[in-house]
């Protein structure tokens, strides 16, 4: 698989460089995502797998279906719904997978289109740090955050109305979706260069001065997203703190975007929207470093703009020198790609449930 990634990535930068017609590239794209959805559908053992397959066992067709019951494995009752349609289509588990697949992959496929100047290049950047944790494993949270994503369009276009109805969507798979309420908002803000640096310094600093009092509220505020249980434990054990290698990728990132403001406004209509996003997972990664699903589940939702930022900053390169930047960002899609595949396998021969830790 880590070989397939890499010449997958190998194949991409040649279509890209050599300029290969557009619709070859959107032919690619879209066989590949329904290569994926066949992988998500077919996939065997794979952490949280289980769970769906026995939550779709117990969910009963249409005709028998009521909000009052209680799902299996999840509480996001509008997943449930969604199991129950598939079940009257079709009772079969694999069936069942295949279906949900299909919607993420479609959803990103939408999302690729509508935001990323290289969609092929942003498929390579989800594939390597989403796919697995999401797609192959938190069926419910790809699904709910990619609907999130496709709905920035509303931001943009400032229909409030329209930007929240798809949040409440997302809501019903996932309960995550609620970290995108703020977000609305916080793009009403003008944020300039100095703002984030700010933003950035002080989200360190209130991340360790405050931390004994993250746990509290935590536990106290989290009862609708489940979250109270990873500010205990191994989750506080084994966290990094602000030594999390993450915190300073994703800063890495977020300051070369930001810094190359002038040059990318004029390639994207979405820039200011893209940069707020990864600026509001930053500071979320940065302030919940202390707890590591905790920043990691949180800051997933907006850290999923990277697969549109990091296309887009290859515009500020010259031709002849992105060779050097599609080496650079290649060496890390298949760190991340590789990190996740193996520990996925771990867990699989080990017959844990879940991946945690990352995002």
């Amino acid at each position: 698989m880590k070989l397939l990634f890499v010449l997958f990535y190998v194949i991409v930068i040649g279509l890209v460089e050599i300029k290969f017609r557009g619709k070859y590239q959107k032919a690619l794209l879209i066989m590949t995502c329904i290569v994926l959805t066949f992988l998500i559908g077919y996939r065997d053992r794979w952490p949280d797998e289980g769970v769906y397959i026995e939550a779709f066992r117990r969910v009963p067709n249409l005709w028998g279906f009521s909000f009052n019951l209680q799902p299996f494995g999840y509480v996001e009752k509008g997943y449930y719904l969604l199991a129950s349609i598939v079940k009257t289509i079709y009772a079969d588990s694999r069936f069942y997978l295949l279906v949900m697949g299909a919607l993420s992959m479609f959803l990103l496929y939408k999302s690729l289109q509508k935001y990323c100047i290289i969609p092929l290049i942003g498929l390579c950047d989800y594939i390597a740090r989403f796919l697995l944790n999401r797609d192959f494993t938190q069926m419910r949270s790809s699904l709910a955050i990619l609907l999130v994503v496709l709905a920035l369009k509303y931001v943009q276009e400032k229909k409030i109305w329209h930007y929240f109805a798809v949040i409440f969507v997302a809501y019903q798979i996932h309960h995550l979706a609620l970290i995108a309420v703020p977000f609305y908002f916080l793009c009403m803000v003008k944020f300039k260069k100095w703002h984030i640096v700010a933003g950035i310094i002080l989200a360190m600093v209130l991340s360790q001065t405050i931390a004994g009092f993250i746990s509290g509220t935590v536990d106290q505020y989290s009862t609708d997203l489940n979250y109270a249980t990873y500010t205990q434990g191994t989750y506080v054990s084994k966290a990094l703190g602000l030594l999390n290698p993450m915190i300073y990728f994703q800063i890495f990132i977020l300051l070369m975007f930001t810094f190359s403001d002038k040059e990318l406004k004029r390639k994207s209509a979405y820039y200011e929207i893209l940069r707020t996003g990864y600026f509001y997972s930053t500071l979320i990664l940065i302030f919940f470093c202390n707890y590591t699903a905790l920043s990691g589940r949180t800051s997933t939702v907006f850290a999923s703009l990277e697969m549109f930022i990091l296309p887009m900053i290859t515009m500020t390169w010259q031709r002849k020198n992105r060779i050097i930047y599609y080496l650079g960002i290649g060496f890390v899609f298949f760190y991340f790609f590789a990190v996740k595949y193996d520990d996925a396998m771990r867990m699989i021969h080990s017959g844990m449930t879940q991946i945690g830790g990352v995002q």
